[in-house]
């Protein structure tokens, strides 16, 4: 693989800038033509989201309150800036300080705005987006969106006073230069013909059985070119991407003193631990590290063998940098904390979505689901050839 002082190469007139961290939002009435339309009346009827995960199975701590707020978190389950966002509640609800306990909505990915969309009354349509029965405290809504403004309103204490400003910039520069990049040159690696298999796969694993059912098919008949062209991703925009990545993984070992530091915001006479910084920089890095406690999101033992060469590669020589040893260590020691304080993960416990059934296929519908997939996915294809996707 090249090195990191290699300049990206591009062809003439293409863009030397950044992938951008916000794509552009699905409007209420891109989901009322061409074949999303169709899958979102499927999704709709095949699947729910109105189930929570009942507050009384959750362990309280001898001196613990009640969970008695609840978040809906809408999800991409493939997203690094959702798994930011699903990394804070996991903490939040192992506090026995806190009250909140949540329920996990995930899609695949180009499914996620037929709930966003909803959810905000057509304001936002990406995810991550939370929704609670109240606006929390220092909010205007009970529905949010963007990784950081959720990250900072649900939980502050991650902001340290004495480094507030300094770890928001820092998280603000992940969201900008790491977060659009690593997604950007994932999918450039996995919305490839040869990889629909896999992405199908994955990327419908803890959905509904209609979305992900609807996934694999809808792939090679024009929804992995609207999704490269949504994003923006090519073979220019993945090798600037490349040389991006390798400069942060850069940046970060230099702040982490080549690896002799703990938490990103630590020094010499000051102490903070883990705060946003460190949430912020390796949930965004995880696709690419792909730490074990991720395992059972990507299709563990069962697909290892089944991801590109290049994705394979790239995590080898990441993980060997402090900035990517940084990563593993703190989903190790902080994934499956207790707040801001750490549980190691001796267990080799993994992430699993905290979801419930959200399926309603009843026996008889099955054979019209099938045949409804089928027409969307010829509807698809014919719907790209006219350019409308």
């Amino acid at each position: 693989m090249p090195s990191s002082s290699q300049q990206p190469t591009s062809s003439i007139g293409t863009s030397t800038s950044l992938p951008v961290e916000n794509i552009r939002q699905t409007r209420p009435k891109d989901l009322t033509r061409g074949p999303l339309s169709v899958a979102k009346v499927l999704v709709d009827n095949f699947s729910s989201v109105e189930g929570r995960r009942d507050p009384s199975t959750i362990p309280v701590q001898d001196g613990g309150v009640q969970k008695t707020r609840h978040v809906r978190l809408i999800t991409v389950g493939l997203s690094h800036y959702c798994e930011k966002i699903r990394w804070m509640l996991d903490l939040l609800e192992a506090d026995p300080t806190s009250d909140i306990y949540y329920t996990e909505d995930a899609h695949p990915p180009a499914f996620t705005s037929f709930a966003t969309v909803s959810a905000s009354n057509g304001q936002a349509s990406r995810a991550p987006m939370i929704v609670l029965d109240s606006p929390p405290p220092g909010a205007d809504s009970n529905v949010l969106f963007d990784s950081t403004t959720i990250l900072q309103t649900m939980y502050p204490e991650l902001y340290p006073e004495e480094c507030k400003k300094a770890i928001i910039e820092f998280e603000e520069d992940m969201c900008r230069r790491l977060g659009p990049t690593v997604r950007a040159f994932v999918y450039h690696q996995l919305l490839r013909p040869e990889y629909y298999p896999l992405l199908g796969e994955v990327g419908g694993m803890y959905t509904s059985k209609i979305e992900a059912a609807l996934l694999g098919p809808m792939l090679p008949k024009g929804l992995a070119g609207g999704m490269r062209k949504l994003m923006g991703i090519n073979d220019n925009a993945a090798d600037i991407s490349l040389n991006t990545i390798r400069e942060v993984f850069e940046d970060v070992s230099m702040k982490l003193d080549g690896g002799t530091k703990e938490y990103i915001f630590d020094s010499d006479s000051r102490k903070l631990g883990f705060t946003a910084a460190d949430i912020a920089f390796a949930a965004l890095a995880s696709p690419l590290i792909r730490p074990p406690e991720m395992d059972a999101m990507v299709g563990g033992s069962k697909l290892a063998d089944k991801w590109p060469q290049t994705l394979d590669d790239l995590s080898i020589e990441l993980r060997a940098t402090p900035a990517g040893k940084h990563v593993l260590k703190m989903y190790k020691d902080h994934r499956f904390g207790v707040g801001r304080t750490p549980r190691t993960n001796h267990s080799g416990q993994v992430i699993i979505p905290k979801s419930v059934a959200r399926n309603r296929i009843p026996g008889v519908g099955i054979s019209i689901a099938v045949g409804a997939i089928a027409a969307v996915s010829i509807g698809a294809y014919r719907w790209t050839k006219q350019s409308r996707l």
